[in-house]
């Protein structure tokens, strides 16, 4: 994830696996995928909900607690993903800034290792120019190098706003050839 502020040192067609939300699942089924191939990943957070549940989607799925999460270093760095899985779309600057306050907060209170680097839930952001200007803003006073929303392009280097970074949406229902399709050209018409 370091790389991607200096992308020079990233070799050719690069790709950075990433996994949101703490889901149980990421320890018991991606962490060994990404062992036996030799594979690193970030996984991003949200920090209230640790130990928990998926509450902002009904309490369907387990999350991580923090020993969970540990057990998942050195193959899957920890980042930012808000504290209360905002969308950031719906929220001033004052919420969203108070929200990645208690994020940083409590990664450093439960001693996780973490990266400042950050995924807008739902890949949401304020829409109006002024707005997503401060809130990256706060961003920047907060130490947070880079965000990623969920653009489904193909990011080309160099990056125009290290805090509009996109990410292809990969599902569990994709197929093969979709999987193959996107990460070869983004997003799918």
């Amino acid at each position: 994830m370091r790389s991607l502020q200096d992308p020079k040192s990233l070799p050719d067609r690069s790709v950075l696996i990433t996994f949101d939300d703490a889901y149980v699942n990421n320890l018991t089924h991606a962490l060994p995928i990404l062992q036996r191939f030799g594979m690193n990943a970030v996984l991003f957070v949200p920090t209230a909900f640790i130990g928990r549940c998926n509450e902002w989607d009904g309490c369907t799925e387990l999350l991580m607690a923090t020993n969970q999460l540990r057990q998942l270093l050195p193959t899957f760095e920890l980042a930012l993903h808000s504290h209360q899985h905002l969308n950031y779309k719906h929220q001033t600057v004052a919420v969203i800034e108070e929200d990645l306050t208690e994020n940083i907060t409590a990664f450093d209170t439960l001693n996780l290792p973490y990266i400042r680097a950050f995924a807008y839930p739902y890949g949401g952001r304020p829409k109006e120019a002024a707005t997503k200007q401060a809130m990256q803003r706060a961003m920047q006073q907060l130490g947070i190098g880079l965000a990623f929303r969920i653009g489904n392009r193909l990011n080309r280097f160099p990056v125009n706003n290290r805090y509009e970074l996109q990410r292809l949406d990969i599902r569990g229902t994709d197929t093969l050839t979709q999987f193959a399709r996107k990460i070869r050209f983004g997003k799918l018409i």
